[in-house]
């Protein structure tokens, strides 16, 4: 499997003399789309409805969830990055840590089934889609191999259908989101009013 696994990289990983263009989008991908995750929940959270302010609870969780499954992982068991080895071109910098999962994979795969598991389909096909990019991304520019990525989309998947579970269970999900709503309520009042009924 190991072998694979480099094969795999070897055949997605930029070559060094790969295009001026194709590192731009790679390294943006790799590095820079994540940030659009926080934004999207928090339009979930400020301009959706109750139902929405629900999946944003529920994909943070997932992704919080995920993001500590991938420590303990990470923590038990110690795969080298790449460029710690010596394959292929690396073309970010990073630190000299455990691979496995990637956790920019993770994030977006979390927010993805996240948002799935919770009837908002389309934008999770869609963030899934643009997860799948990163996972690429994050191999192209010399950071992961595809397995770590692979490893990434199974543990997000487990989170999100495990958080799901758990809130569903004696509706701790709606007590949840009913203690965030009033916590919101006195901190921003006037901007929790538009959209949330005292």
């Amino acid at each position: 499997m190991e072998e694979l696994n480099r094969s795999l990289f070897l055949a997605i990983n930029a070559s060094a003399d790969a295009s001026a263009p194709m590192r731009f989008l790679a390294m943006f991908l790799a590095q820079w789309l994540i940030y659009g995750v926080p934004l999207l929940l928090a339009g979930l959270w400020l301009r959706g409805t109750r139902q929405q302010r629900a999946v944003a609870v529920t994909a943070t969780l997932s992704i919080v969830f995920a993001l500590g499954c991938n420590l303990l992982i990470s923590s038990l068991w110690f795969h080298p990055r790449p460029f710690m080895l010596g394959l292929g071109q690396n073309f970010l910098e990073h630190a000299a840590e455990s691979s496995f999962p990637s956790d920019h994979a993770t994030v977006m795969f979390s927010l993805a089934f996240g948002l799935i598991l919770a009837s908002l389909r389309k934008l999770g096909w869609l963030v899934l889609l643009l997860g799948a990019l990163v996972g690429w991304a994050r191999v192209y520019v010399g950071v992961h191999f595809p397995f770590d990525i692979a490893g990434s989309l199974l543990v997000s998947l487990a989170s999100a259908w495990l958080v799901r579970e758990v809130l569903g269970c004696r509706q701790l999900g709606e007590q949840l989101l009913d203690v965030l709503e009033r916590v919101y309520l006195r901190v921003l009042p006037a901007l929790a009013r538009r959209n949330i009924q005292p």
